[in-house]
């Protein structure tokens, strides 16, 4: 065994580096929390290829004394805390002194500074760890610190940071989290020739509508509690704004953004009734706590903390928010809970790819029985209408249809519109007809009654039980399948646009599209720069619902800059696929005539399966009789 040494220092900082020096927002995040601890009132951040070959970050603060300069890029040195007591009171953003030397010994470091009271700035270069000599620059008063070619040492760590497009989505991420923590101080963040931020100092309520205005189109809820142990105040989106994962859902102590699996539980459980299952809550909470109460000092990359209050501050946030939601008037929707059972249907056959059917989780009370108002039959019709157009360009396009589709029109005594229906006649030798001949045939064969609930839900009386489907899950799942094959046997034809359609997008989704429009195009989308800040549709596939281009696009960026979905060829495809099949089925609340239902339901009989739409939603149950007289005590 060898002798035990000291590491050298630029080893023992490169394993540091580590630690604190994840990616490029990793940088940023330092670099701009030096800044905020200087005192600067604005903040600039400029970065080339996403950060891997410049970052700049430039501040208006104190600045450093030239005395220092060599101090300021050696580890553990720091002028925040000098005793160990400074650990249980930090009020800065920084503590640790390990930032700047990790960044050196990774990077190629220009360290620039200028205090007001200093007749010249002053310059130290740092190559790999390897100091330069201080000289004289002639500044503005502040800071500037360039980090180049990150990673240019260590080969290994470099060839695993992602495109240019995830990187930057962390760092706008990043930079936004950190903006609306600090209001009163000026952001600017810029990518090349771009600028993505650039927000002046404002109130808390300005910054949030400048930095996440999307999600409090519908109105914003503010939230302000005082108690003798914390003051939150927090911005909450109305509970029919809600997203896939947690992302939205952003907590602040004393200016610090954390991750702290407890308070983000209350905020869950607060908004439990409020919400669909498996989607998440918009709410941004700012915790004024006693510096003494929290202890920082848990992680190098300062996101988790620990409290002496945690069980209080989690009362106080849970009934805080509880309390504020239904003071609002928005209320959620309760209905007793049947024992429903998932529909028993056939499983797949040894030699077919599709899985067996599982079973499904039943969805939460209040749910299963609810609907909105009735819509009229001519919106009723326009849904049908873009249904029936995309079924047939991919029914013609196929070289042997499962299904062939026909178009008629029938008049309803209720009005004087014409309601139009699809027609569906599948081929007697369908191969799908076979492996789902025990769902749909027997639900029409067997049927006693068969009408909608809520404009939202097909009932189907059969003799010992009910079956309900969720039509547009159900119809979600059939286009779904018929455009997957659409695509596998014929390129994509696409067509000009009349008038070009704007894209409402954030600012990481519009890098993101700016740098996949050869990818998007693959699909049939093409995009043009329209105006200095935004992007417009130009051209669309032919297989994709009319007026429905924009949203789709929208909605596949946002996911992929989000970092949801990677952004490759297959997952793109599959994306949009989803999104046409979503946007093309009928929706809930569109009243349907008898012989729609049955259509609806032949149409299910030439497709794999019809369980679930493509996202895992279930689309069918069945509740026996027996269960009914359950829960009415009849047995």
């Amino acid at each position: 065994m060898e002798r035990i040494a000291l590491l050298p220092p630029d080893v023992a900082n490169k394993i540091a580096a580590g630690e604190v020096v994840e990616r490029p927002s990793s940088v940023v995040k330092e670099l701009v929390e030096n800044a905020l601890d200087a005192g600067a009132t604005r903040i600039e951040i400029a970065l080339t290829d996403a950060g891997k070959t410049l970052i700049r970050v430039t501040d208006n603060g104190k600045g450093i004394h030239p005395d220092d300069f060599l101090l300021a890029l050696s580890a553990h040195a720091t002028s925040k805390l000098s005793r160990a007591e400074d650990l249980f009171g930090i009020e800065t953003m920084g503590f640790r002194g390990e930032a700047l030397a990790s960044i050196a010994s990774v990077s190629r470091l220009k360290l620039i500074s200028k205090r007001a009271a200093d007749v010249h700035a002053s310059e130290l270069a740092c190559d790999g760890g390897q100091l330069g000599e201080l000289r004289a620059n002639a500044a503005q008063n502040g800071t500037t610190i360039e980090v180049r070619d990150l990673f240019f040492n260590l080969p290994a760590r470099r060839k695993w940071l992602k495109s240019d497009s995830t990187e930057f989505s962390h760092i706008i991420e990043l930079v936004q989290t950190l903006a609306l923590a600090h209001p009163v101080i000026a952001f600017t963040l810029s990518h090349g020739p771009r600028v993505a931020i650039d927000v002046p100092a404002q109130d808390q309520a300005a910054r949030l509508q400048a930095l996440y205005g999307d999600a409090f189109k519908e109105g914003m809820l503010e939230l302000h509690e005082h108690e003798s142990y914390a003051r939150l105040d927090g911005y909450l989106a109305p509970p029919g704004t809600h997203r896939p994962n947690g992302k939205g859902l952003q907590l602040y102590v004393n200016g610090r953004p954390i991750r702290d699996r407890s308070l983000m539980q209350a905020v869950m459980l607060a908004y439990r009734e409020f919400l669909p299952p498996g989607r998440f809550p918009v709410a941004y909470l700012f915790l004024h706590v006693d510096p003494a109460t929290v202890d920082v000092n848990v992680h190098p990359a300062k996101t988790e903390v620990r409290f002496l209050e945690q069980n209080r501050l989690f009362a106080l946030i849970k009934s805080a928010i509880t309390e504020r939601l239904i003071g609002s008037g928005v209320l959620p929707k309760i209905s007793f809970a049947v024992n429903r059972m998932p529909f028993a249907g056939p499983q797949a056959r040894p030699d077919s790819p599709f899985e067996p059917v599982g079973e499904l989780t039943s969805p939460p009370p209040g749910q299963m029985f609810s609907g909105e108002a009735l819509i009229g039959a001519r919106a009723a019709e326009q849904r049908w209408a873009d249904a029936r157009s995309v079924l047939a360009q991919v029914v013609e396009s196929m070289p042997s249809a499962p299904v062939a589709v026909a178009a008629h029109e029938k008049s309803e005594p209720a009005g004087d519109a014409a309601v139009a229906t699809v027609s569906i006649a599948a081929p007697a030798h369908s191969e799908f007809r076979t492996q789902n001949s025990e769902f749909a045939p027997s639900l029409l064969a067997g049927a006693k009654g068969l009408f909608q609930v809520a404009n939202t839900y097909i009932i189907v009386e059969l003799a010992d039980s009910m079956v309900i489907i969720d039509q547009h899950a159900f119809h979600e799942r059939i286009l779904y399948w018929l455009l997957e094959h659409r695509l596998r046997e014929a390129p994509l034809e696409r067509q000009r646009l009349l008038v070009p359609q704007p894209l409402n997008l954030s600012l990481a989704a519009r890098e993101l599209a700016l740098s996949q429009r050869d990818a998007l195009a693959q699909f049939g989308f093409e995009l043009e720069e329209f105006g200095p800040d935004s992007l417009a549709l130009t051209a669309a596939p032919k297989y994709s619902v009319r007026r429905k281009h924009a949203e789709m696009i929208v909605e596949l960026c946002e996911e992929l800059a989000q970092g949801r979905k990677p952004a490759d060829l297959g997952t793109m495809r599959k994306s949009l696929v989803e999104m046409v099949a979503c946007k093309a089925a009928i929706k809930a609340n569109d009243a349907l005539t008898p012989e729609q239902i049955r259509d609806l339901l032949r149409l299910g009989e030439t497709v794999p399966h019809t369980y679930t739409c493509p996202h895992g939603r279930p689309t069918t149950y069945r509740v026996p009789f027996t269960d009914l007289e359950k829960v009415f005590h009849r047995r």
